[in-house]
Formats: C-alpha cells, sequence, structure tokens
C-alpha cells in the first residue's frame, strides 16, 4: 500500500508512504524517499500466540533498558525471570524474537546499541495519533491489537485510520528523521477491549 504525498518544488517532500510485505528485507525500504513506515506482515505461530495471549498479567515482562545488541535476548530473559514467566520453549521463542527484531533494527539504523521497551497496559499509552520524537522506531504487539496509523492529512477521517496486525513488526519514521522529508504519517495505540487486555507492546530506539 501507498499513501504518497509530494509538496510544491522548493518545499520538503512529506513522506506517508507505508510498504506492507512478508519479507523482513522490506524494513530496510524505510530509506527509501517517501517511505514513512515499512510493516514486516507476520503470522504469529498459533501456539505460541495462544501461551502469551493465556499469561497471567503478572507474568509478562516490563523492560526498560539500552543494550548492545547482541545482548537483547539476554534483557529479555532476565525481564521475564524477574516476573516468573513460566519457562520453555515458548518463552525461548520470545525472546529470541525480541533479540532478532532488534538486531534487525540496529542494522536497519546503523547502530550497535538500541533502547528496548516492554510495555505491558491496559489503557491506550498514546490515544492521541501523534509523530515520535526520534529518528524511527521499530514497534511489535505481541498481545492485544496492534498499532493504528492513518496519514497526517487525512487524520480527521476515520475511514483511512489502518491497523497493524498482532504480530507484525514495523519500523516507522519520526520527527527526528535524519532527511528534508518530513514525516506525515501519524500513529496511536489502539483502543482496548476487555477481550485484547492486557496488551505487549515490544518498542525499540536509538539510543540517546
Amino acid at each position: 500500500m501507498t499513501l504518497s504525498e509530494r509538496t510544491p518544488a522548493g518545499r520538503p517532500a512529506v513522506a506517508s508512504d507505508v510498504l506492507i510485505g512478508r519479507d523482513p528485507d522490506i524494513l530496510s525500504d524505510i530509506h527509501a524517499p517517501g517511505v514513512a513506515a515499512a510493516i514486516w506482515r507476520r503470522t504469529p505461530d498459533a501456539a505460541f500466540q495462544t501461551w502469551i495471549d493465556g499469561l497471567n498479567e503478572t507474568r509478562l515482562p516490563r523492560l526498560r533498558t539500552c543494550v548492545p545488541v547482541h545482548k537483547a535476548e539476554t534483557a529479555v530473559l532476565i525481564a521475564c525471570g524477574i516476573v516468573a514467566t513460566p519457562q520453555g520453549q515458548e518463552l525461548d521463542r520470545f525472546a529470541g524474537d525480541v533479540g532478532a527484531l532488534t538486531a534487525m533494527y540496529c542494522r536497519i539504523m546503523g547502530t550497535d546499541y538500541a533502547r528496548i521497551r516492554l510495555d505491558v497496559t491496559d489503557e491506550a499509552m498514546c490515544p492521541k495519533f501523534h509523530l515520535d520524537n526520534v529518528p524511527a522506531r521499530l514497534i511489535c504487539t505481541y498481545r492485544g491489537n496492534g498499532t493504528e496509523y492513518v496519514p497526517e492529512r487525512h487524520q480527521g477521517d476515520p475511514g483511512r485510520i489502518r491497523t497493524m496486525h498482532t504480530g507484525d513488526a514495523a519500523v516507522i519514521r519520526g520527527g527526528q528523521w535524519p532527511s528534508e522529508e518530513r514525516c506525515g504519517l501519524l500513529h496511536r495505540s489502539p483502543p482496548t477491549t476487555f477481550r485484547n487486555r492486557p496488551r505487549l507492546l515490544l518498542v525499540v530506539d536509538m539510543p540517546d
């Protein structure tokens, strides 16, 4: 899907294209002109999704850390150990996936360190459409509804709002993207319902 906007000559272009694909390499297309977000469409393993959806909220890991890329998986395992997340194949799959997504983000952004967050919430953390004050951010919802996004110029039209799938991984440009292109794509946390809460969200950013 593409949602392009070009401004008159002499003014910076507004990047608002959204690229969606099944190949993980699509995340690297965030560097392409006009691209505001690249989404890797993923179908979660059924056994894993059943496991993570069934965990008690007290067993879901919370994490705030900045680590070398090769320490990301270990950081997740430590966070899971603190809240006694049940050990086993599914926990290893989860930690490994966070580590792999962090490595992909670091490769795309050209950094050896990353800030990693695992947020657990039953409320919309950012209910208003906004642009993050970062160069670019990787997000993935492991449990609950995915992040919603809309072109800035259409944020008043509910029919233009799109929602990422659970398990999708996306790299979204922010306000500090190093380009003359201004990002024209906004996003927000989805409304929560009794069925989908609490939500477990991964956020990976550039280090400060």
